[in-house]
């Protein structure tokens, strides 16, 4: 049953009822709620604000998206429609023949905002909101409208397209019923928005951070905590001793000022510094004009000098005292310095110059806020913790034990994971490497002040005390890690050379769920892919991966082999593109594999001029590329049978090579391209270095002459293919 759309033009109506829902019935019911809450102080599906906190069992979830206020939709026809959408999507409801999970309370505000972007759009057009005046070019039109005004990507897109198709989904919930169309001729969002479906079923639609990007945040990230987070701290220890002695004893006596003052200009004469001036936007007396001469006054940082002097802030600033004059005069004879505070700042050991300028009140704080960025990165990317696991880590979080053997140090964190578990959190730990150490030992003490004041252990507080957007970094997470992008490439980068490179022309723009799907792709496919300075894939993949991160509950293992399967198909697909252009691969199965490219190029009818059709090409390779391991020396299409490498390490595990006891020149899994090029050569080189050394026996320097001939002529075919 529907309402006719005539009764539904006049926004001033009284409020609708539900043919579905009863006012008193509790929003919440039948959800896991907090110890302790009082259910009679529960929503009801009658009120106009439903209060979503009691289901909200993370503790560092943003407080506002908490709260739903349904007051702000005028038109009654649309707030109940919001009500009863959101209803079924937080109970499950749906049509009979679909299973969907619950929305998960925190991310009700974010549905709400998309809905509430197509009700107006379709009232707009038709005058009106009516579910049953939605029809196909109404659609086309919505669709239209938000390629021209969303100015976002694709997938973007189709979130926001899937929240109106879902609301047709559950029409059987809605007292104005589905739409007068089947949307789209019942095509998902994914592919009405336009999104690419190369990919395989089910695969992660998370873009990968490209790697020169991800090389280039975790080198900066790393710089900052292992060499500027020492200055930061310095100089944070220093504004506290002022403000301790600023608040204990304030000069306002003129006289005592003054000597203070002549004392300080004095010093930094000495010193041959100049007088502390700020970057910062000036505001009231910073950008006055002198009246006498009409020239703007220089940005003088009297707030960090009333606090060097230990005087009232007005009577530095105060035109009609002599101190003001006097900072003037000095500024003309000394100079500017900008910043002004005393802790000195360190060279960085790549350029050998000092990182930055010295500090004052505002670039401390916004430098601290950076170092938090770094933290933060490095303890998403190196443990393949979700976001919401990440904000979850508390104080004493990082442990190092070893194994039953003594032998190897393993490296954990502990928090809590809470997806596919309902919304309780769950205890689990993730392993990784001994930098997140670093980085966890850095923002422990980066909030120790926040988490001291607020009796919290959490370690990602909001620095700022007087924060009125709570006191968790919660959703603003994505926003951080930009700043830090956009902070670097205005410090140290330029246009031509971005600190982070660009992507297709433009700045790439990091989301947190990046780092978990490209650490597992990394990990699975180029284990030996530099990361920053001496951190590899290698050592991460070892660490959080091949032998016990599997134990986490979070998934992770799961997700790295799916991204190995990913990898795998795409590697098979770069090795036949090769073979399309003439670049053919050498080694023992190449024979093998270039027989199976002949014929499935023969199957496709793959000329040159001729579109392939990827899907076909991909479903073809596939059997190659479940037996393909990526190898820094050759690739290894494994066949268990007659791996030497099986043989030579003496394994029990037959499923997976040991490609560090490859015999690349002779075994009939081994097959190398171009790409391994790099490292054949450098080891023919280092050979040959050691041929110049006359202390060699004659034993050895045959060995090394038969090893470099038989690396020369392997690689022969690679370099020169006739």
């Amino acid at each position: 049953m529907t309402l006719s759309s005539a009764a539904l033009r006049q926004d001033t109506s009284p409020a609708l009822v539900s043919l579905h829902r009863r006012d008193d019935e509790l929003v919440l019911g039948g959800m896991t709620l907090k110890p302790g809450t009082d259910r009679s102080g529960l929503s009801r599906f009658g009120d106009d604000c439903w209060m979503l906190s009691p289901a909200v069992l993370r503790e560092n979830a943003h407080r506002g998206e908490q709260t739903i206020d349904f007051r702000i939709i005028v038109n009654p026809a649309q707030r109940l429609t919001a009500k009863e959408y959101l209803w079924a999507r937080l109970h499950g409801q749906a049509k009979a023949h679909l299973r969907t999970r619950p929305l998960a309370p925190t991310t009700a505000r974010a549905s709400l905002r998309y809905l509430l972007r197509f009700t107006r759009f379709v009232e707009e057009r038709i005058g009106t909101f009516s579910m049953a005046a939605v029809d196909q070019p109404l659609l086309d039109a919505y669709l239209a409208f938000l390629r021209t005004t969303v100015h976002q990507s694709n997938e973007e897109i189709g979130r926001i397209v899937e929240v109106a198709l879902d609301l047709d989904r559950r029409a059987a919930h809605l007292t104005l019923g589905g739409f007068g169309c089947r949307p789209w001729n019942g095509r998902p969002a994914h592919r009405v928005a336009g999104c690419s479906t190369s990919g395989t079923a089910g695969e992660n639609r998370t873009p990968r951070i490209p790697e020169p990007a991800a090389a280039a945040l975790l080198r900066w990230a790393f710089k900052y905590i292992d060499v500027f987070a020492a200055d930061i701290f310095a100089a944070r220890a220093e504004l506290d001793r002022l403000e301790d002695k600023y608040e204990q004893a304030i000069l306002r006596d003129h006289g005592a000022v003054r000597a203070h003052l002549d004392a300080y200009i004095s010093a930094r004469c000495l010193q041959g510094r100049g007088i502390p001036i700020t970057t910062a936007t000036p505001t009231g007396w910073d950008r006055a004009i002198d009246l006498a001469t009409g020239e703007r006054q220089p940005p003088i940082n009297f707030p960090l000098i009333a606090l060097q002097l230990g005087c009232a802030r007005a009577t530095a600033i105060n035109p009609e005292n002599a101190i003001r004059p006097v900072l003037l005069q000095a500024f003309k004879r000394l100079g500017p310095e900008i910043g002004g505070m005393d802790t000195p700042i360190s060279r960085d050991p790549e350029t050998g110059e000092p990182w930055r300028e010295r500090f004052d009140k505002s670039t401390l704080q916004k430098e601290e806020k950076m170092l938090q960025a770094a933290c933060f990165i490095v303890c998403a990317y190196f443990t393949g913790m979700r976001d919401s696991e990440v904000q979850a880590m508390k104080t004493g979080c990082y442990v190092v034990s070893r194994s039953a053997d003594g032998i190897i140090e393993r490296h954990k964190i502990q928090s809590r994971f809470y997806k596919n578990y309902g919304r309780r959190p769950i205890a689990a730990e993730w392993v990784t490497i001994a930098p997140v150490g670093r980085a966890v030992a850095t923002i422990e003490r980066l909030t120790r002040l926040q988490r001291d004041r607020r009796k919290s252990d959490s370690l990602w507080q909001v620095l700022k005390m007087t924060s009125t957007n709570g006191t968790h970094l919660a959703t603003t997470t994505t926003q951080l890690v930009n700043d830090f992008r956009d902070h670097l490439d205005r410090s140290y980068g330029t246009a031509e050379a971005p600190s982070i490179p660009w992507v297709d022309g433009k700045p790439w723009h990091f989301t947190v769920r990046q780092f978990r799907r490209t650490v597992a792709w990394y990990i699975a496919n180029r284990p030996f892919g530099t990361v920053a300075g001496k951190i590899q894939y290698k050592h991460a993949s070892i660490a959080m991966f091949e032998g016990y991160a599997g134990a986490s509950a979070s998934g992770f293992r799961r997700e790295v082999e799916q991204e190995r399967a990913l990898g795998q198909l795409d590697d098979i697909v770069e090795h036949y593109e090769d073979f399309r252009r003439g670049l053919k691969p050498t080694g023992p199965a190449s024979a093998r594999i270039l027989g199976e490219f002949a014929r499935i190029q023969t199957e496709l009818d793959d000329l040159p001029g001729r579109i392939t059709d990827q899907q076909r090409l991909r479903a073809m390779l596939a059997h190659l590329a479940r037996t393909l391991h990526v190898g820094f020396l050759n690739d290894c299409f494994f066949d268990p049978a007659t791996a030497l490498c099986l043989d030579r390490s003496g394994t029990k595990d037959r499923t997976v090579p040991v490609l560090s006891h490859c015999s690349p020149d002779r075994c009939p899994n081994a097959c190398i391209s171009r790409r391994h090029l790099a490292p054949w050569e450098e080891s023919i080189a280092q050979a040959d270095a050691l041929l110049t050394n006359k202390r060699l026996s004659r034993f050895q320097r045959d060995a090394l002459v038969a090893d470099s001939n038989r690396m020369r002529a392997f690689i022969a075919p690679l370099k020169d293919p006739t």
